[in-house]
């Protein structure tokens, strides 16, 4: 499954390049930037694959230790929706957040990293005149986030499997993805002691909720 992930990108940009290699001087220059984009396009996939991959063996590496401070979680928040609506600007991001603690305790990077994978996730399998609903609300020992989208939903079968590295549910196989997002977002919320939740409808959307806890740090993924 990962070697054929790989190969695929690095196949594309290989039959790209010497496509263009082999035919630069009977080209025009339209066709030379539409290939060069494409190559472009390949090798930003390829990123974002060995990215992925990293960051997932480093979260989840016996031993890790978390870098916690304390942070704004509603800042946090506005900023992953702001980064990621940049991305598609005509998405509309409907955000609701109230009554959440001045600052919690925790690693920053990290659960903005989770926060992105469910915002890109609702992106990707929504159509993009969709809205992206995002809402925040205090706890009794932290926070909770949901991010509600109307896309194309996980079929009831699948469910219990999408924590598991590598699973793309049965009608996610025609978008790009790694199958290790999810389960990356899970093991930064474990490693927080919070969790992550998903509720979903074949064809009528999702929502993924991130619960994360005020103060309590278990700070190294020993519980994993």
């Amino acid at each position: 499954m990962l070697a054929h992930q790989l190969r695929t990108p690095l196949s594309a940009i290989n039959a790209l390049a010497q496509g263009l290699m082999r035919r630069s001087e009977r080209m025009n220059a339209e066709d030379i930037r539409s290939r060069a984009e494409r190559i472009w396009r390949a090798s930003l996939r390829l990123d974002e694959l060995i990215e992925m991959i990293m960051s997932y063996t480093h979260v989840s590496a016996s031993g890790m230790l978390l870098n916690p401070s304390d942070f704004n979680p509603e800042a946090l928040i506005r900023r992953a929706c702001r980064e990621q609506g940049n991305h598609e600007p005509g998405r509309l991001f409907k955000i609701d957040v109230r009554g959440l603690p001045e600052t919690i305790v925790g690693d920053s990077i990290l659960l903005e990293q989770a926060l992105v994978i469910v915002l890109s996730n609702a992106m990707k399998y929504s159509p993009p005149e969709r809205p992206i609903r995002v809402t925040a609300r205090a706890e009794k020992h932290g926070i909770a986030i949901k991010v509600k989208d109307e896309g194309i939903g996980i079929s009831e079968r699948d469910l219990p499997f999408l924590m598991q590295p590598f699973f793309r549910g049965r009608n996610a196989r025609d978008y790009p993805g790694t199958g290790l997002g999810l389960s990356l977002a899970w093991h930064i919320l474990r490693l927080h002691g919070g969790g992550l939740q998903i509720e979903s409808k074949e064809g009528r959307g999702t929502t993924v909720t991130l619960t994360i806890p005020e103060r309590n740090i278990i700070g190294a993924s020993g519980i994993l």
